[in-house]
């Protein structure tokens, strides 16, 4: 296949899937058809099946190629401070979730019909581990907190259902819920200097 032809190929997939992503947020999952899948992409109906043998791959390519798209690439910013690492993760991952809330929609529609996982995390596993690695070598890991445990907390801090649970009603903005989750990180993350024993005096006084 000539390159003109592969880009020609790839572009006409993509339209279909971009029409495809329309139907599911203006019908839902299971109510457009092959037919209208077709037309909304300008598409033959033929083309349509060229492409993808059923609707179920359709929307199998559409929720795996969505979910690909729901994850924060932050390896830049594992040069330097490692809690300034944290706090522009944090920063990151609430614009994110805020920026992609209706893809996320979108993709639980899809969970019924294609049984896909829906999409949860905004930070690679890999990424977390290395900035938890950080925090740890620096000394500002909790003493408690194991570096198995921080990762798998901060996992769920900056999941999109906590995203979801702390948007709350009235709505809070991003940077409220940043801020919140810079609150709850206190528990796994000892600031400059900070150790549990000084934390533990320094309640103790305010008491």
């Amino acid at each position: 296949m000539s390159p003109t032809r592969r880009e020609l190929v790839q572009a006409t997939r993509g339209r279909i899937l971009e029409a495809a992503a329309r139907l599911v947020r203006e019908c839902g999952a299971n109510g457009f058809s092959m037919d209208l899948l077709a037309k909304e992409a300008g598409v033959a109906r033929a083309t349509v099946y060229e492409h993808f043998r059923s609707k179920r791959a359709v929307l199998d390519e559409l929720a795996s190629s969505s979910t690909g798209m729901l994850m924060i690439d932050n390896r830049a910013s594992l040069n330097g401070d490692p809690l300034t690492a944290l706090r522009d993760m944090l920063g990151a991952v609430c614009r994110h979730w805020e920026e992609n809330g209706e893809t996320v929609r979108e993709l639980r529609s899809l969970v019924a019909v294609t049984g896909t996982e829906p999409p949860v995390d905004a930070v690679q596993p890999d990424y977390l581990k290395a900035v938890v690695a950080g925090l740890d070598a620096g000394g500002h890991l909790r003493a408690r907190w194991s570096s198995d445990e921080a990762v798998d907390a901060l996992a769920l801090l900056t999941s999109y259902p906590t995203f979801e649970r702390l948007r709350g009603a009235p709505t809070r903005s991003a940077e409220e819920i940043e801020s919140l989750l810079a609150m709850l990180a206190v528990s796994i993350v000892a600031p400059y200097g900070a150790t549990d024993g000084v934390a533990q005096s320094a309640g103790a006084k305010s008491t």
